[in-house]
C-alpha cells in the first residue's frame, strides 16, 4: 500500500457551512482524494458566521482571524480581493495583515498536523502565503489556478510574477483548469511549460446529473455568474431582448451577484425586457441542480474565463449550452458539436445562437446529449482527484 500524504490545502476561498457556495470544487477535490491516500488539511480565511476549525466533509478546517471584528473581515469570499487591495491606502495595508495572518496559521498548521505537501489554490495569495511560510522547511509544494490568480499575474506581471518567479519555478507541479490559462502563463515564462499540467475543475457528478423528475422549460435561458465587467451580463442582456423579438414567450433567469447588480436592473428598465428576465441571488448545488434541468439552454458570455464552471455543470444536467469563444471556455465547448461559440461582445451572433436553440429542439437535444457524456468523461469529481493524485505522486516521486 502507497503511504498516505499529509497535504495542507492552503486557499482564500472554500466553504464557510455546509451547502456555501464558496469554492465547492476545492472541498469536492479535497474530500476525493481521502479516496487516494491523501489526506488533506485546509487553512482559509475566517468569515462571519463560520467556525474558526470544525471537520467538514471528513476534512480538518482551520480559518484565520486577520481582523478584530467580523466586519472587518471582508477581503475574502467575494471574488473581488485584487480590487479592494488597490482601490486604497487602507486596503493595502488590510491586505498586509491578511497575508500576516494567513501565513502565520499556515505555519502553525504546518507543524500541528504534520504536515508533508503545501498544495495552494490561486497564486495570489496563496503562493505569497507559501513563499514565506515555507522558505525554511522547504516542503514540496504544488499550486492550482483558476483564473483570477492568472488574470492579476498578467495585468500586474512585472512586479507580481518577478516576486514569485523563483517561487513559481522551484513548484513540484502546477495545475491550470484550462489550456487557455496555461498559455497565458507560458507566455509570460517559458520555464513554465515543463511544470504545469491541465486539469479542469471536478464536478460533483452525485449533485450535478440528469435529474428526469424536473421538467424542462422549453423557454427559459439561465445565466449563472457574476455582474462584473468580465461576465459581461450587459452583452446577455442586450441579446436577449432581441431574442424576445423573434421569440416572444422566451424568459431569462440570471443567478448571482456582484457590483453591477443595479446598473444591469437599471439596463432592463431602459430596453423593456424587465417582464421577461429575472434576477436571483445564488442559490445552494441542490437547487442549481434544479435550475439547470428547468432551462432549455445555459449561456455563459464571459471573456477571458479561466474556465467556465457553469457551463460543465450545466453538462452534467443534460442541458445545451452557449459559451462565448474566449479563454477556458473553448476547451468545454466544441462548437456545433457539444454546444454553440459565438464571438465575444457580439449581441447580434449571442442572440442568433439562443433563438437557434429555443427554436431548433432537434439539434439543442443532439448538442445536449453529447455535452452530457463529454462532462462526465470530463469533469466528474472521481475521475479529476485520480489525475491530480497522480500529479502529486508523481511529483514526489511515489509512483
Amino acid at each position: 500500500m502507497p503511504e498516505n500524504i499529509r497535504l495542507l490545502k492552503v486557499t482564500h476561498n472554500y466553504p464557510r457551512w455546509e451547502g456555501d457556495h464558496a469554492g465547492p470544487f476545492v472541498s469536492l477535490l479535497a474530500r476525493q482524494l481521502l479516496n487516494h491516500d491523501i489526506e488533506p488539511v485546509v487553512v482559509a480565511p475566517h468569515h462571519a458566521g463560520a467556525k474558526e476549525e470544525e471537520v467538514m466533509g471528513g476534512i480538518k478546517v482551520y480559518r484565520f482571524r486577520y481582523a478584530s471584528n467580523d466586519e472587518d473581515e471582508d477581503l475574502a469570499y467575494h471574488g473581488d480581493m485584487h480590487k479592494l487591495v488597490l482601490g486604497s491606502v487602507s486596503g493595502i495595508f488590510k491586505f498586509r495583515q491578511f497575508l500576516e495572518c494567513f501565513r502565520k496559521k499556515v505555519s502553525d498548521v504546518i507543524e500541528r498536523e504534520k504536515i508533508d505537501v503545501l498544495a495552494g489554490h490561486w497564486l495570489v495569495p496563496s503562493g505569497m502565503v507559501i513563499k514565506t511560510a515555507n522558505k525554511k522547511r522547504n516542503l514540496p509544494t504544488f499550486m492550482y489556478s483558476h483564473g483570477t490568480d492568472v488574470r492579476v499575474v498578467r495585468k500586474y506581471s512585472r512586479a507580481a510574477y518577478r516576486y514569485l518567479r523563483s517561487f513559481c519555478l522551484g513548484l513540484k507541479r502546477w495545475t491550470v483548469v484550462s489550456s487557455y490559462l496555461k498559455e497565458q502563463m507560458v507566455n509570460i515564462d517559458r520555464q513554465l511549460e515543463s511544470i504545469i499540467d491541465v486539469l479542469p475543475l471536478p464536478q460533483d457528478e452525485t449533485v450535478f446529473y440528469a435529474d428526469e423528475s424536473v421538467r424542462t422549460d422549453d423557454n427559459l435561458v439561465v445565466a449563472v455568474t457574476r455582474f462584473t465587467e468580465q461576465k459581461r451580463v450587459d452583452y446577455l442582456l442586450k441579446a436577449f431582448a432581441k431574442v424576445v423579438q423573434k421569440v416572444p414567450e422566451a424568459r431569462l433567469e440570471i443567478y448571482g451577484s456582484g457590483p453591477l447588480k443595479h446598473e444591469m436592473v437599471k439596463l432592463l428598465d431602459r430596453l423593456g425586457i424587465q417582464s421577461r428576465v429575472n434576477i436571483y441571488e445564488p442559490v445552494n448545488q441542490a437547487d442549481l441542480r434544479v435550475v439547470y434541468n428547468r432551462a432549455a439552454m445555459v449561456v455563459l458570455n464571459s471573456v477571458e474565463e479561466g474556465f467556465g464552471l457553469a457551463l460543465s455543470e450545466a453538462m452534467l444536467c443534460g442541458t445545451a449550452v452557449i459559451g462565448a469563444a474566449s479563454g477556458g471556455i473553448t476547451d468545454i465547448i466544441e462548437h456545433e458539436k457539444r454546444g454553440l461559440l459565438v464571438e465575444p461582445d457580439n449581441t447580434e451572433e449571442l442572440a442568433e445562437a439562443m433563438a437557434r436553440l429555443l427554436g431548433d429542439k432537434p439539434l439543442a437535444g443532439r448538442l445536449a446529449s453529447a455535452g452530457h457524456q463529454f462532462a462526465l468523461d470530463n469533469y466528474a469529481s472521481s475521475a479529476s482527484a485520480r489525475k491530480y493524485a497522480e500529479i502529486i505522486r508523481q511529483g514526489l516521486g511515489r509512483t
